[in-house]
């Protein structure tokens, strides 16, 4: 969040910001503007056709209602179709009636194109007759017929094809408008219309490479004569505008205007090439493009020139404070072309250079501090155990046991001699070792078969430097507050090895009651380093001395082994003691 504010307050982010809001609107007007023409024409476009469409549309409607009322009127008034039913038991009679009947219907439509043929069924003997099927191919001529003796066989009277014109396929692709009379005497009447005769011509649409055709009630393009690519098969998308709609089908787009047919289940419709009807408004876009390119490299160039003379040096003077706050003295500015950024990086290299000697003053004094702090503290561990260790030997001797009293001796003089060792700041984990087994062993002697120690050095990890009595105050703690009340013997487990090629890993862990809740909360927090009053001092003095000697490098975690006691985790830099310089 601090990061996020200071990029908001910087020059560099409001020179920014003050270009978008020059730029973006440039943009967004040249937008608006294209997106405006292109919507005019495709409307003027639209409107243009709509009206044709509506005209063709009407021509259509009534081509289609006079074929339904003669079809009303064969159904109601002819004498042959009425006679059809009584006529049925005399084979010759009836052939006469039909083929009057189907002159009288082909005499009516001779001089009819925009009907394709007119066909009647009976019901009760399943005959089918029709007038002539004006189609060249024999293929396609009994396809129309078989498709229309399918149908009638199985429609029923309340189905849509007695009501309106409905569109059937009656072959691959090809479609035809049919509509049903029942006479009521188990007879069906119907005309047939291809509706590719049905297609607006082109001429209409003002388009020499738009086509038009019918779409069916799900949007699908059902006829194709005129269309550029056979067999094209169009979907009227959701993106509507007014009377059009924009309709995407191999990587070309057109305007899309539909008109539905009133009696019809079909819709008439036309498209046009938008990339042609669009053609004359490519030159006023060009025109418009290059003029934004042109403002766009000039702002440009502005800000190349503002962040040569302004934002640069600025950007080079806050780099060089911040190496100057993470502690690289050396750091100095370049001169810079301005005479007032020039003043300003000179009396920065002066003050870097001044700070930098008092530091390193500063520095050194502080070391001295620390290094007698550092003794100090090693000396404020020393006489920890002393007391403890008279006492035992004391009432060793009024029992007597002069073997035991020896071993304390040897282990009080090992002990001793390594804490008076106050010269080192550094000695070996293997040393380190060496110290706490006599420190435990001591213990072994105080608290006879109550406790027991493991040691596990890792190869290479004995040779590594650590502050000297950096292990005891935990093995001291874990004695005293470990295993009260335990049945079985206390065990310490101490664990040292290296992690990958730079990090010492020191465990110490033991079986004994562990942490209390609220005491490990206070360790993994720190808090326990806050107010003292003399107790914890060991851990404080441990996690001192480490931090002093290892920086943010060293880390000290606690923490409870399950079903079983503490565990304590010291994490070092692997250095030997010849890597550390005397203190």
């Amino acid at each position: 969040m601090f990061k996020v504010s200071n990029i908001k307050q910087s020059l560099r982010f409001k020179l920014i910001i003050g270009f978008v809001v020059i730029t973006v609107p440039l943009f967004g007007l040249m937008l608006y503007n294209n997106y405006y023409a292109s919507n005019m024409i495709r409307e003027q476009v639209a409107e243009s056709n709509k009206n044709s469409m509506i005209l063709y549309s009407h021509q259509i409607e009534a081509a289609l209602n006079k074929e339904t009322n003669f079809l009303y009127n064969i159904a109601v008034e002819d004498p042959n179709l009425a006679a059809l039913p009584q006529l049925m038991d005399d084979p010759n009679e009836y052939f006469l009636a039909k083929a009057t009947l189907i002159s009288t219907i082909s005499r009516y439509h001779r001089y009819d194109n925009s009907v394709d043929l007119q066909f009647i069924y009976s019901l009760r003997n399943k005959d089918f007759f029709t007038t002539q099927i004006k189609e060249p191919s024999y293929e396609r001529m009994n396809a129309i017929k078989t498709s229309i003796e399918n149908l009638v066989k199985e429609v029923k009277l309340d189905s849509e094809y007695f009501q309106k014109w409905k569109a059937i396929e009656y072959n691959e692709g090809k479609y035809a408008l049919i509509r049903m009379v029942s006479t009521g005497d188990d007879f069906y009447v119907g005309a047939f219309i291809e509706l590719e005769n049905l297609v607006i011509p082109l001429d209409i649409i003002h388009s020499k490479e738009g086509f038009a055709g019918f779409l069916n009630q799900q949007g699908q393009l059902i006829t194709n004569a005129g269309a550029i690519t056979p067999n094209r098969s169009l979907s009227v998308g959701a993106k509507r505008s007014g009377d059009y709609t924009i309709v995407k089908q191999d990587d070309h787009r057109y305007i899309a205007v539909t008109n539905p047919v009133i009696g019809t289940d079909v819709i008439l419709s036309v498209f046009v090439p938008e990339d042609q009807m669009l053609e004359d408004l490519e030159k006023f876009r060009r025109g418009i493009i290059l003029i934004s390119i042109g403002a766009l490299f000039i702002l440009v160039i502005y800000l190349i020139y503002l962040n040569d003379i302004i934002l640069k040096p600025m950007n080079n003077l806050v780099f060089g404070m911040r190496r100057i706050k993470h502690g690289d003295w050396d750091t100095r500015l370049k001169p810079s072309k301005s005479r007032e950024f020039a003043i300003i990086e000179e009396t920065f290299n002066g003050m870097a250079a001044e700070i930098h000697e008092l530091k390193i003053n500063v520095y050194e004094e502080q070391i001295k501090a620390h290094k007698a702090e550092l003794k100090h503290l090693q000396l404020q561990i020393n006489p920890h155990f002393l007391l403890n260790s008279i006492n035992i030997i004391y009432n060793l001797a009024e029992i007597k046991n002069y073997n035991v009293i020896q071993l304390m001796c040897m282990n009080l003089v090992k002990y001793f001699r390594f804490t008076t060792r106050t010269n080192q700041a550094f000695v070996t984990v293997n040393e380190e070792m060496e110290h706490m087994e006599s420190y435990i062993k001591i213990q072994q002697v105080r608290f006879p078969e109550r406790i027991t120690y493991e040691i596990q050095i890792e190869e290479g990890a004995g040779e590594g430097a650590i502050p000297p009595l950096l292990i005891q105050p935990f093995i001291e703690n874990a004695i005293k507050h470990g295993f009260d009340f335990m049945d079985h013997p206390f065990h310490i487990s101490i664990r040292i090895r290296l992690v990958g090629q730079d990090q010492l890993e020191i465990t110490v862990w033991d079986n004994g009651n562990g942490f209390s809740p609220e005491m490990l909360e206070k360790l993994q927090s720190g808090s326990y380093m806050e107010h003292q009053n003399g107790e914890h001092l060991g851990i404080t003095n441990v996690q001192y001395r480490i931090k002093h000697l290892f920086g943010q490098d060293a880390r000290l975690e606690f923490d409870n082994v399950p079903q079983a006691g503490a565990l304590i985790r010291i994490e070092l830099p692997f250095r030997t003691v010849e890597q550390f310089t005397s203190y």
